[in-house]
């Protein structure tokens, strides 16, 4: 991919692209080297970074914390030829990328290491980093972002619905019993079901294989089932009134996690954290399976650019960060959810929560993250779903007529494609 292709995308995505190259051994260290580490806050653990230089005694790691607007600095600084050796890597669309067009990373699958490694890590998660021939492996995985439900047992008890996990997760299996039960709470409590339209599309979404283009790049947005069946249920959530309308991330919704405003919502492992900050009342809320089946949505992935001297080094040094030890280790600090079975039965992952009742939540989590099966991903599905989310938020908060959103939104997105696609 050409750079002025690449910044473009850039600018349509609101971040940024990378690419992958094979990139050779690297020159043998002689005496202490330096390597260069760029991550975001939470990313990785900063005590764990600061053992490096002793589990590797020839090895400065000098790790930097990079602010806002991550991955446009990172393609800035390649761009320029002036890239850490190692970087943390955040969004689907940039992974997709970097496995698409492979010239800026080094090829991870060149290192005894890191092949034998391969076997540690979700297989649905380590082949996101890897073209559809799986000889090019542009990072390895570090966290994942299975999806749960999250329910308010005060409120499911007072509509007359079971409160413990297993009871919750058999009655909830399907989508069409959750919306069962989302109307038995609006009947006797007044209380909406979920948070907002867009959690509950991403979860639908999320759960199929085949989402906005084939492995091909032939677009397939307008006519997949999966988009639609989506697209369908949060629409339908809307017309049964059963949304809160309330988006994440805002003071709005933490009041209402707080105030018993919504009766659940589908959130990643990454919403624990946000939920806790927001609602400080211990026992009320608990964790079950969400209803429809397993989902991801989010988690990152760590690699080598190809500015790196002593790439195997570097390989060493990502895969001793990222063993089951330490993601376990990361999870009981940072929340961050492994990306290697192995971590999940680890005691310091199997603690009882007394924020959720004295559940071990992560039974939940792990069951979500082994029955994943995820589907090709582009460099551009964070685009395609921008305009979705953003059609059913007019649904949503203006009441725009579901059929006329949806073609809005078909209409939005071919035009940005033809803009993109041009350049």
């Amino acid at each position: 991919m050409k750079w002025r292709q690449i910044l473009a995308a850039v600018m349509a995505l609101s971040m940024a692209t990378t690419t992958v190259g094979c990139g050779q051994t690297g020159a043998k260290p002689s005496g202490k080297i330096t390597l260069t580490l760029w991550y975001w806050n939470d990313s990785i653990d900063d005590n764990l970074l600061k053992q490096v230089d002793k589990a590797f005694p020839n090895v400065h790691l000098q790790a930097e914390k990079i602010g806002g607007n991550f991955e446009s600095k990172l393609i800035a600084a390649m761009y320029a030829d002036d890239a850490p050796d190692i970087t943390a890597i955040n969004s689907a669309d940039f992974i997709a990328t970097m496995v698409k067009d492979y010239n800026q990373f080094v090829n991870l699958n060149q290192f005894p290491e890191v092949r034998q490694a391969k076997k540690l890590y979700l297989g649905w998660k380590w082949n996101l980093a890897s073209t559809p021939d799986h000889k090019y492996q542009v990072a390895i995985p570090m966290d994942t972002g299975p999806v749960v439900l999250y329910y308010n047992t005060k409120v499911f008890k007072k509509a007359g619905l079971p409160t413990s996990p297993e009871a919750v997760s058999k009655k909830l299996k399907t989508w069409q019993n959750y919306i069962q039960a989302g109307e038995q709470i609006k009947a006797k409590t007044g209380v909406p079901l979920v948070d907002n339209l867009t959690t509950v599309y991403n979860a639908a979404l999320n759960q199929g294989k085949k989402y906005y283009f084939t492995s091909d790049m032939k677009p397939i947005y307008e006519h997949n089932p999966v988009v639609q069946n989506a697209w369908n249920l949060a629409v339908e959530f809307h017309q049964k009134g059963l949304s809160a309308d309330i988006d994440e991330w805002t003071t709005a919704w933490s009041a209402a996690a707080h105030h018993d405003g919504f009766a659940s919502f589908i959130g990643a492992s990454w919403m624990v954290p946000q939920l806790q900050q927001s609602d400080s009342r211990q026992g009320v809320w608990r964790v079950a399976a969400a209803p429809g089946g397993a989902a991801d949505l989010g988690g990152s992935f760590i690699g080598v650019t190809k500015d790196c001297k002593y790439p195997e080094l570097a390989a060493k040094i990502i895969l001793w960060l990222q063993n089951p030890e330490h993601q376990a280790y990361a999870y009981h600090t940072l929340g961050l959810y492994p990306s290697t079975p192995s971590a999940f039965t680890k005691p310091i992952m199997n603690q009882p929560s007394p924020y959720f009742g004295g559940e071990n939540i992560n039974q939940y989590f792990a069951a979500s993250d082994k029955a994943i099966d995820i589907g090709f991903q582009s460099p551009y599905d964070s685009t395609v779903n921008n305009y979705f989310t953003q059609e059913l938020a007019l649904v949503a908060h203006n009441n725009k007529n579901p059929n006329a959103a949806w073609a809005d939104a078909i209409a939005e997105i071919n035009d940005q494609m033809r803009r993109i696609l041009v350049n």
